[in-house]
């Protein structure tokens, strides 16, 4: 009798092993998958010209500024960041500039609050008019975000290095981005004077 126990425990224990055997074999993707996070729901309260003279204009004035070549009645005078807080201040500036740039891309941020009109009609569009061309085609403006964001990166790497030329290089790149967008969006209908030119040989 005490044979016949013993050997139906270990048959149990048997099937037992070889059940956990295979579940231990069955591939990874019979597991549970968990679900994908859902995105966060953004409240672009802001509107872009708020960010604009806010965040943008402030940013880049930072940037632009630590590094200059000035003329005056002393001669040349040079401006360049001259320590390590000078220098975390052209970093914090070109660091908020690129996430600024961001922060235009996110969807549903309107360009002006609602009743606001432009302040020289007929050159500057009005917001409505912005607007209109910003959602026609969002992968072109934020293609023109990005530049701004790449070209404000530059000039972070460069307050990193304490490097003040390249710093006044990126600063050209920073407005060529700022100009390009400004001219599509903005003023698009701006004429610029022609320069006169010397026809008398």
């Amino acid at each position: 009798m005490r044979s016949q126990t013993l050997a139906a425990a270990v048959l149990a224990c048997t099937l037992v092993s070889a059940s956990a055997c295979r579940r231990a074999d069955q591939p990874a993707a019979a597991a549970a998958v968990p679900a994908a996070p859902a995105q966060p729901t953004y409240i672009p309260d802001a509107t872009v010209k708020e960010l604009m003279v806010n965040i943008v204009d402030t940013s880049a004035d930072v940037v632009w500024l630590s590094v200059t070549t000035e003329v005056n009645e002393k001669g040349i005078v040079d401006t360049r960041p001259r320590n390590d807080e000078e220098w975390l201040k052209v970093r914090q500036g070109a660091i908020t500039l690129a996430e600024a740039a961001n922060l235009l891309m996110i969807p549903g941020r309107h360009v002006a609050r609602a009743g606001e009109k432009s302040e020289t009609p007929g050159i500057e569009l009005e917001p409505a008019e912005m607007e209109e061309l910003i959602n026609k085609d969002r992968a072109t403006w934020n293609a023109r975000a990005t530049a701004l964001h790449d070209a404000a990166m530059l000039a972070l790497r460069a307050a990193e290095s304490h490097d003040a030329d390249t710093i006044f290089e990126v600063g050209e790149t920073i407005e060529h981005a700022c100009e390009s967008c400004h001219k599509t969006y903005w003023y698009p209908n701006e004429k610029l004077p022609e320069f006169p030119t010397n026809t008398a040989g």
